[in-house]
């Protein structure tokens, strides 16, 4: 199948939080904490909001948080503490988190052909300490977070190694995934939540961990 794949794809492209490592959940708990004095149904509605808005960058979910779900501005000053206590509370935590089942295997048996890469909302410098304290670094070409969008990076890296749109597969678990991948015209698999839950359109390709991602992108 290794073989396979590699006739086909030139690059695949993954997203992070649930699509490699199992850290939504605790993500979004992350998030409710710091909002532990505003009572059941804020923290409910951001638990919501969070699902609902996987691959957004947490600087700008915070922000919406205050704006959309409290109905408040929040200061700069007081957002830049809410970021840095969500990445103290979250950066061991998705270190040491469970695996989506069969991403160590896909990873092993697949470095190098096709080109692997990550692409996540995570900020950059924290989502390249979390990729290597996970043992993974040596599976990846490169490893991109926050800023730019998504959308740009894969553009930068279709660029930077001349890889055909056609050749080029995207990974994700969020909207964000998708719209990135569909801006750019990339194939796109979704993965979808412990639910069986996804947010694309009903006709998109999605898979329940990654022991399915060979047979599908096989079938792409």
């Amino acid at each position: 199948m290794s073989g396979m794949l590699h006739q086909r794809w030139d690059a695949i492209i993954f997203d992070f939080d649930g699509v490699l490592a199992d850290s939504n959940g605790l993500k979004g708990e992350a998030f409710v904490t710091l909002y532990a004095d505003e009572g059941p149904e804020v923290q409910d509605a951001i638990r919501a909001y969070h699902r609902a808005n996987g691959g957004m960058p947490r600087r700008e979910k915070l922000m919406r948080f205050e704006r959309e779900v409290l109905g408040r501005d929040i200061a700069e000053e007081r957002l830049d503490r809410l970021v840095e206590d969500f990445a103290l509370a979250v950066e061991q935590a998705v270190i040491a988190c469970a695996e989506i089942p069969g991403a160590a295997d896909f990873l092993a048996a697949h470095a190098g052909r096709p080109s692997l890469f990550v692409i996540s909302a995570t900020p950059h410098e924290e989502m390249l300490r979390i990729v290597a304290g996970r043992g993974m670094g040596d599976r990846f070409v490169s490893v991109h977070g926050s800023p730019p969008r998504k959308a740009e990076t894969a553009a930068m890296l279709l660029a930077h190694h001349g890889f055909r749109r056609e050749r080029v597969a995207f990974v994700g678990d969020a909207v964000q995934d998708y719209a990135a991948a569909s801006e750019l015209s990339l194939a796109f698999v979704g993965v979808r939540d412990a639910f069986g839950k996804h947010p694309f359109p009903d006709a998109t390709l999605t898979i329940a961990n990654l022991h399915e991602l060979p047979a599908a992108l096989a079938a792409l």
